[in-house]
């Protein structure tokens, strides 16, 4: 996944800002709750504010972004309805997904998901 991750001037009291850059959400996604976008077409990543205290990694943001990624690809192919709450990196509700599809590329019967 290709993105852009712009620094505020705010930096590091509140986090970088993440815009998925391939894919390319277009404007409609950006309205729509269940893609976790921003209006600006970047990555809503923290449920609230107080999750940023300015000490955390740029490097757990960017692994939330990967898992966006993965979700996107789901939500796409309409295996999901909505993406997890917390992103598929601290959440589990989406491995048997994720496994189901390593199992059936391993075994050569892969959907496109």
């Amino acid at each position: 996944m290709e993105v852009e991750l712009r620094y505020l001037e705010s930096y590091p009291m509140v986090p970088p800002l993440i815009y998925p850059l391939d894919p390319e959400p277009g404007l409609m996604l950006r309205t729509d709750h269940r893609w976790h976008l921003s209006g600006d077409g970047s990555l809503c990543q923290l449920i609230s504010a107080s999750q940023w205290t300015g000490r955390e990694s740029v490097v757990d943001l960017l692994l939330k972004a990967a898992g966006w990624r993965i979700e996107y690809a789901l939500l796409r192919a309409k295996v999901l309805k909505t993406m997890s709450e917390n992103g598929i990196v601290d959440d589990p509700v989406h491995d048997d997904l994720i496994a189901k599809a390593v199992e059936e590329a391993e075994c050569g019967t892969s959907q496109s998901y």
